[in-house]
């Protein structure tokens, strides 16, 4: 049976410490379990193309399938992988990333391993900042080694509805769309560091692709520097024929609709623990209402449910079992205007 849905993405491992200084270990995470699992909060099955390592969990993999992922688009490596992805957050929602250690290492350090007072996150953060390990690969890393390939969506995805491709390197997004828009399903795409780092000239034959584009604040200023969000989307609308639109984290979505104006989408209530995947759980969330209604506007309210599903618990595989009748009745109340 062919799924739904497909998101194309990572599968990670990682270290989160909360604004209120919680710490949760071992998490399963990954861009792409993330953006599965926000799609399934609205449909029965999405098919998942990324690359498992031996260190990944196996319980969340038996999760995410008996969840309704498809596991058919995944590769299977005996890797392990020691050192996980660090997040730590402040009371604002910001974090501090592209840390690698693994779980041990905090105790090793001398600090608690379930919850740090914010000198100790401060500690902590200086000490990953400064630690170099020679050999030790993490997960990005992995994924840069080891690219996700075309070759490895089966047939039966082609078939699905839509696709999103979360975060990856520009070369890996191409072959993607190559496989991908072809099937004529509407494709998501989310640029995360790899796409941001990239001139926005250089990006145009991806963004030409898209039926959506969706950044975070941090890579939108990284696209168009020195521009206000409005504007900065206004310089991606034209190049990218579908809709765009920037995640602001707890304060929202600003998405610039088919006539040409900006549109406040609000979040959805929630009660936050962890924001890690809050962005690409709202990209899966939105792939599914794009696909449905056609409407920008109201997918962005699919996908401001669907993040606020995961962020109310720790770990991708944490909203599983999603009630996807009570996501739909809340999606009647106080409907946004597609213009």
């Amino acid at each position: 049976m062919a799924p739904e849905f497909v998101t194309v993405g990572g599968l990670t491992v990682d270290h989160v410490v909360a604004a209120d200084g919680t710490v949760a270990l071992d998490q399963a995470g990954g861009n792409g379990a993330y953006s599965a699992v926000g799609a399934l909060l609205w449909c029965d099955r999405v098919g998942l193309v990324s690359h498992a390592v031996a260190s990944y969990p196996r319980e969340v993999i038996a999760r995410l399938r008996a969840g309704g992922v498809d596991l058919a688009g995944v590769v299977w490596s005996e890797a392990r992988l020691a050192a996980g992805s660090w997040f730590l957050y402040d009371a604002e929602g910001r974090r501090q990333e592209g840390l690698n250690a693994p779980a041990a290492a905090l105790a090793e350090a001398g600090l608690p391993t379930d919850r740090l007072s914010p000198a100790q996150v401060a500690d902590w953060a200086a000490r990953l900042a400064r630690r170099s390990v020679p050999g030790e690969m993490g997960y990005s890393d992995f994924r840069t080694a080891h690219p996700l390939t075309p070759a490895q969506v089966p047939e039966a995805f082609l078939r699905a509805r839509g696709v999103h491709l979360a975060p990856s390197q520009p070369e890996v997004m191409r072959a993607m769309l190559d496989r991908f828009a072809p099937a004529g399903m509407t494709v998501t795409a989310d640029p995360g560091w790899q796409l941001a780092a990239h001139r926005l000239e250089d990006l145009a034959p991806i963004l030409a692709q898209l039926d959506a584009f969706l950044p975070s604040e941090v890579e939108l200023s990284a696209l168009v520097p020195g521009a206000a969000p409005a504007a900065a989307l206004e310089v991606l609308a034209a190049r990218c024929p579908g809709a765009v639109a920037v995640k602001l984290g707890p304060r929202g979505v600003l998405l610039r609709d088919r006539a040409g104006e900006t549109v406040m989408v609000p979040p959805a209530p929630a009660e936050t623990r962890d924001p890690t995947g809050a962005g690409d759980s709202f990209c899966g969330g939105f792939l599914v209402g794009l696909a449905e209604t056609g409407c920008p506007v109201q997918a962005a309210r699919f996908g401001a449910l669907s993040a606020a599903r995961i962020v109310a618990r720790f770990g991708a595989d944490g909203a599983l079992p999603h009630d996807r009748a009570a996501a739909r009745a809340a999606l009647t109340p106080e409907a946004l205007p597609c213009r």
